[in-house]
């Protein structure tokens, strides 16, 4: 039977990795739909210029692609429970160092506040869910 801890573990990944394949749809979108994106977001003037189009498709495709990990790791979870641990440990880095890029460059207040410190939070919770469900299946 699995744990509680196992199946929140389970959901968590899911969503988390359904979400970040969303970034998906990024890699292929208009450059002007980029740049209604960024002045909506309040970011000013979309730079329009190939390293800036380059970085949006492939930091994009590197979502999709972690969100897809993520999303095999939730579905073969029980075989790939480790990998749950260090998606959490990665989580937390990537949550501070984001919140670092994000008051160095500086990035709107809004944004901060949803990105690095909840990417942390996030990932904190897969480290501890993954340690239950560790204990748990260690007990059984």
């Amino acid at each position: 039977m699995q744990s509680n801890s196992f199946k929140i573990l389970r959901i968590l990944l899911g969503v988390i990795g359904a979400g970040l394949l969303v970034a998906t749809a990024a890699v292929f979108l208009p450059v002007s739909w980029m740049a209604v994106s960024h002045r909506w977001l309040g970011l000013g003037e979309f730079p329009d210029s190939p390293i800036t189009i380059y970085l949006a498709r492939s930091t994009s495709l590197l979502y999709a692609v972690h969100g897809f990990l993520m999303l095999y790791t939730a579905i073969r979870l029980r075989q790939h429970l480790p990998l749950a641990k260090i998606f959490g440990y990665l989580h937390i880095a990537i949550g501070l160092v984001m919140l670092g890029i994000d008051l160095t460059t500086p990035m709107p207040t809004y944004w901060t506040a949803v990105e690095g410190i909840p990417i942390s939070l996030t990932g904190a919770a897969l480290v501890w869910l993954a340690a239950k469900a560790e204990a748990h299946a260690t007990i059984k």
